[in-house]
């Protein structure tokens, strides 16, 4: 496989899934949980304390004046069905911001934070939530998946969900990765949980 088909693969992979993630759209309601679905592991509460060694190019400011987050750097910066999308240079892996409108404020607890994320996108490429994990930046829910293009056999995607509450509105940040770029997903989430900053 060529660099450039790497590139649009990965691009697409992540541009999925925001499309998904929107699709639910204004007055998205909390999910019920429910025990007769699959069951969710929780680990253990860890601190993100990874040292940061990636750099920032910038600062992407929502155009609402909701939040910010750090541009990687080498990362292109694009737009995919209203938010924010970055992207590698061989589109390996890519990350987004995505809002979620609540219909209250009332807090969510972390298993209907993880089945919202989950309901938002189990209708694609295989979606599945791993384990999730409460950590002072959030709650980190870790997922896999497949990304299917024409005839070729469906690739491995994985990655991590950073999802955040403020008010009425949940903040999702996903990272989506090829199999070759999975093993950086951890050190991503860390650094861009250190620059994100709700205004």
């Amino acid at each position: 496989m060529n660099r450039r088909s790497l590139g649009w693969m990965g691009i697409a992979a992540i541009a999925l899934l925001v499309s998904l993630l929107l699709g639910a759209g204004p007055g998205f309601r909390s999910p019920t949980v429910s025990s007769g679905g699959a069951a969710l592991a929780q680990t253990p509460a860890d601190e993100l304390t990874v040292e940061t060694t990636s750099n920032f190019s910038g600062i992407y400011e929502d155009p609402q004046g909701t939040f910010q987050i750090g541009i990687l750097d080498g990362t292109t910066t694009t737009t995919a069905g209203g938010s924010p999308l970055f992207t590698l240079p061989d589109g390996s892996l890519a990350y987004s911001i995505v809002q979620l409108p609540l219909d209250s404020e009332t807090p969510l607890p972390d298993v209907t934070l993880v089945a919202l994320a989950n309901q938002a996108l189990n209708n694609g490429e295989g979606f599945q939530t791993q384990t999730f994990t409460s950590v002072p930046q959030g709650l980190q829910i870790d997922w896999t998946g497949r990304l299917s293009q024409g005839n070729r056999s469906p690739q491995p995607v994985s990655g991590s969900i950073l999802a955040n509450q403020r008010g009425a509105t949940v903040y999702l940040l996903v990272v989506a990765a090829l199999e070759e770029a999975s093993a950086q997903v951890p050190q991503t989430v860390v650094t861009l949980a250190e620059s994100l900053e709700f205004l």
